[in-house]
């Protein structure tokens, strides 16, 4: 299918067969989210395949039951890593970059600009954040492409919504998080059950500028 296409088609979809997707098929997902735009290339993310019962009901209780997760087969966890923007991390990664000298490194590591860590730990926060949904978008079109569907579930408890952190807490255990790395968001996938909802955007004048705000494209 056309990229546009699939684009224009891609959907919420809340209400799954029993089917569940491949290995090949999750497979594929993950390629896309491994190989979305990064921010520096910095890849603060990493992601986790559940189809365990037990797990997916504490995934549904931290998403305060939306029955969409309660009653999931599979999920994906999407994680943000802090520990990505840490010195010696992020240096493995900035010292890849062609032609890299180390007066550039040192002003990547060092600038509040490129380092949120040199700003406070809700900017690492929200720009960890900020990456990983570029790897979620990646990869509910790739869903889409291999026949499927999927959900993104954002209203959860974590650190940024700042509520049902004891039941976030339970999850990072079960889910072995270390105190680096922070739960995103979920993404339903499966087989939809019958049709796609109508997709329903604001038009194109709304939302598009030209020069300076406002003013028509």
């Amino acid at each position: 299918m056309e990229l546009t296409q699939l684009i224009k088609e891609r959907a919420c979809v809340r209400k799954f067969t029993d089917k569940k997707p491949s290995k090949d098929q999750l497979k594929a997902i993950l390629e896309a989210g491994r190989l979305a735009p990064s921010w520096v290339n910095v890849q603060p993310w990493h992601f986790i395949v559940v189809q365990d019962p037990e797990t997916i009901k504490l995934l549904g209780k931290l998403s305060f039951d939306q029955p969409h997760v309660t009653k999931a087969h599979t999920l994906i966890v999407c994680c943000g890593t802090t520990d990505s923007w840490e010195d010696d991390n992020y240096k493995e990664i900035i010292i890849t970059r062609p032609n890299i000298t180390k007066e550039k490194i040192d002003f990547l590591l060092n600038s509040p600009t490129f380092n949120p860590m040199k700003i406070s730990e809700e900017a690492v926060l929200m720009r960890t954040t900020e990456e990983v949904t570029y790897a979620i978008a990646y990869m509910t079109l790739e869903t889409e492409n291999q026949g499927l569907a999927c959900c993104v579930i954002g209203a959860i408890g974590n650190p940024l919504t700042k509520s049902n952190l004891d039941v976030y807490q339970q999850v990072k255990e079960k889910l072995n998080l270390d105190g680096t790395t922070f739960i995103v968001a979920l993404l339903v996938i499966g087989y939809p059950d019958g049709e796609k909802p109508p997709k329903t955007r604001k038009n194109f004048d709304q939302i598009v500028s030209y020069n300076k705000y406002k003013d028509p494209f």
